[in-house]
């Protein structure tokens, strides 16, 4: 039954996050040297040291600081406080994750449908000029660094052309406060919210442009390998017996490539897709550094560059739940798409009875 091969899958990820818990936690202590001076810097005074020493219990046992960092974190939601921004990391992450998730939504949206029509194209005119340019733009997606691709970006649409802008997420000559009137803390569908309650469509214009460049850089390497993949499992299917039948059958091209191909051919193809969604949302640090954009990459490098390790061991955690989030949800729908687990599913009950 569905239910339970759910079940086994979500049981079977518990111990994947405590193991990631036990390895961040156990990464601290092989710094070398005192953590808290490495971490409030040579020039800090005495009482910065001790300060830092105290709110994170180095004084105790390190089982007991892990034991206490299990408590925060699963029974109280305290991921700590940022010596940085002197603020609960929780707040910042409330800033931060909203706008990585607006930027990988948004290059998601670009990478799934074309790379899904890549992909399907080059499997079907194979070895043709349409299969050539396909597996030119995939081979270049994986290939081009995104820092390299974000520069070229840059150069040509900001300041050869001027038509979109190169850094942030808002125009300063856009009348709103984050802080106030956000609804959402995505400023995209804040803009949409806006335009549809008559308030006017500056911001959702703005947001778009503000937009375009970073989620087009971030969507090439997840559109590359989908493009591949649905390329690999599409051939595959299309050299079976009963696509062949379905030929000899007379149906249409279109009908057989939709309802035949396409269906057999999705479980790596959905496969491939919610990996590429995990990297996606668990922070984009390139592509949110080089446009400058505020959102949870941006926001671990700042920690690293600044020696903020309560920070970077959260940041680096919540990057952990959101892969194996992803890898559990795309097992629960490769697990209801593929008949074989329904079908031993069945089997186990009969044999059962």
């Amino acid at each position: 039954m569905f239910v339970r091969h759910a079940l086994q899958r979500f049981i079977a990820s518990i111990p994947v996050l405590l193991l990631l818990t036990l390895a961040l936690f156990g990464a601290l202590k092989l710094i070398p040297g005192d953590i808290a001076l490495v971490m409030a810097g040579e020039r800090a005074t005495p009482e910065r040291v001790e300060y830092i020493r105290e709110s994170l219990h180095l004084n105790d046992p390190w089982w007991m600081q892990y034991g206490l960092y299990l408590k925060k974190l699963i029974f109280e939601a305290d991921l700590g406080h940022s010596l940085l921004h002197d603020q609960p990391i929780l707040t910042l992450f409330s800033t931060a994750i909203p706008a990585t998730i607006e930027l990988a939504t948004a290059a998601l949206l670009i990478a799934l449908p074309l790379g899904l029509l890549l992909g399907v194209v080059s499997a079907v005119a194979r070895r043709s000029w349409w299969d050539k340019i396909a597996s030119l733009v995939a081979l270049t997606g994986v290939s081009m660094p995104i820092f390299w691709l974000a520069l070229l970006l840059m150069w040509f649409f900001s300041l050869n052309l001027g038509w979109l802008p190169t850094s942030g997420r808002l125009s300063d000559e856009v009348l709103f406060d984050p802080a106030s009137e956000s609804v959402f803390r995505m400023y995209v569908l804040d803009g949409l919210f806006f335009g549809l309650s008559g308030r006017g469509w500056d911001l959702f214009f703005s947001a778009c442009r503000y937009l375009v460049l970073p989620a087009v850089a971030l969507s090439t390497i997840p559109m590359a390998h989908i493009c591949r993949m649905t390329r690999s499992a599409m051939l595959d299917v299309l050299q079976q017996d009963y696509i062949r039948t379905a030929r000899a059958k007379g149906i249409s091209k279109f009908k057989i490539i939709l309802k035949h191909a396409a269906r057999n051919a999705a479980l790596p193809v959905v496969t491939i897709m919610f990996l590429q969604a995990g990297a996606l949302f668990g922070g984009a640090v390139i592509t949110e550094t080089m446009f400058a954009w505020p959102g949870l990459g941006k926001l671990l490098v700042e920690s690293i560059g600044s020696r903020d390790f309560p920070m970077v061991q959260s940041g680096t955690l919540f990057v952990g739940v959101v892969f194996v989030f992803f890898n559990l949800l795309g097992d629960l729908v490769v697990g209801w798409l593929d008949p074989r687990i329904k079908q031993s599913a069945a089997q186990g009950r009969g044999h059962g009875s």
